[in-house]
């Protein structure tokens, strides 16, 4: 009985802290680092965009390329240059459509920048933005994009 107890203990402890680092990480960090944090952030935003668009990889994807083409849209209005930044992105969504984190890494082929002015960027961008999609939980996406932006939808 006593080593149950101790066991419950001992769970219930080390649980605490595993809940509390994904509040420690900031909106905006960079991937590869804190990682017992973000392992933490991706259990708390399980759910993936694919999912909360029913498996429908057309609809995730264009929301996806609306959130990069807005993103364009405000690095263009502030006069930030983001052409030629090749990234991946872990973009992680509160149930409401608002950016609770957002994970990021240069890709090696990425044009330099600093990346403190591109965190600056990315944290002022997802107060501004809210997603178009909302869902009854939080959820993610993690991929890569490249500015400018050259994938867009043609309707024949």
């Amino acid at each position: 009985m006593k080593f149950i107890f101790a066991l419950m203990l001992g769970t219930i402890f080390s649980a605490s802290p595993l809940l509390a680092q994904s509040d420690e990480l900031p909106a905006v960090f960079m991937l590869g680092e804190q990682e017992q944090a973000y392992e933490t952030l991706k259990e708390q935003y399980s759910q993936t965009l694919l999912e909360v668009t029913d498996y429908n990889t057309q609809e995730a994807f264009t929301n996806w390329m609306s959130m990069m083409e807005e993103m364009e849209r405000y690095a263009n209005k502030i006069k930030f240059d983001i052409d030629g930044i090749k990234i991946w992105l872990h973009a992680f969504w509160n149930p409401d459509g608002s950016i609770s984190h957002m994970g990021y890494l240069l890709r090696p082929d990425s044009r330099n920048i600093d990346e403190v002015e591109l965190a600056a960027f990315l944290k002022t961008f997802m107060k501004r933005y809210t997603f178009e999609i909302t869902s009854n939980k939080p959820f993610s996406h993690y991929t890569g994009a490249n500015f400018p932006i050259y994938g867009r939808k043609v309707d024949n």
